[in-house]
């Protein structure tokens, strides 16, 4: 018994003396991400640059096409148990450093390229809807917000996409259907899924498929206070 445990102390140690190093490359630097730490170097190897995050994943991507990456962070925090993102976007052309950050919330970032913008666009959360998810339901919900890169900071871009939003609304749907077959449609399991409702609304709205956000809003929400609550989202966007 002595021997496992001396084993597993051993094993505990060498993954905090060498934790995993990711090593990126560019015309200009060498970008190293070991555990939580960050680390830049120019091609003299001379440390240009260093930050620590919580629990990050490093990337590099042409944001906005232009033949010219950018290194991108992805962290997250852990507070009360549940995960809260945001990501960092750095310049690598001629020097290392920060362009801008977005804050997400509850809901983990992605990027997906965008053939009607001809570029990668950031896909967040909307980090004022977080309160409307519940601890009942593990899986977060909040209306999508689309940033594209303008080349010195991201800008929102929901008002030039449409079909990302139908997509992400066909999820949410076929959530909130098989949840009400197996729980009653009523006013206690639409409060259970205000989220997933407000997420719904929004999209539409931001698709500007306005008949349809009101369609599954009456469809969904089975409270008397529907007015009201549609007009608590509407000023969250």
């Amino acid at each position: 018994m002595k021997q496992y445990i001396f084993v597993f102390i051993v094993l505990f140690f060498q993954s905090i003396l060498f934790a995993q190093e990711n090593i990126f490359s560019t015309e200009s630097f060498i970008i190293k991400l070991t555990g939580a730490n960050l680390e830049a170097e120019n091609l003299d190897r001379a440390v240009v640059f260093q930050k620590s995050f919580d629990n990050p994943t490093g990337e590099v991507i042409d944001l906005n096409n232009d033949n010219n990456v950018e290194f991108i962070i992805n962290d997250y925090s852990v507070t009360n148990g549940r995960k809260y993102y945001n990501t960092y976007v750095y310049n690598t052309l001629d020097s290392f450093y920060l362009i801008d950050s977005i804050y997400s919330g509850l809901k983990k970032p992605y990027y997906t390229y965008s053939y009607e913008l001809n570029q990668f666009i950031l896909i967040t959360g909307s980090p004022d809807f977080d309160s409307l998810n519940t601890p009942e339901i593990e899986e977060v919900f909040s209306p999508l917000t689309c940033w594209g890169f303008l080349g010195a900071e991201f800008g929102i871009v929901n008002d030039k996409l449409y079909d990302i939003f139908l997509y992400e609304n066909e999820k949410y749907i076929d959530f909130i259907d098989s949840l009400y077959k197996l729980k009653k449609k009523n006013c206690s399991t639409s409060r259970l899924v205000r989220s997933v409702i407000a997420a719904i609304f929004i999209n539409y709205l931001y698709a500007d498929e306005k008949s349809m956000a009101e369609k599954s809003f009456n469809q969904y929400y089975e409270c008397d206070d529907k007015e009201k609550f549609k007009a608590s989202i509407k000023k969250l966007q």
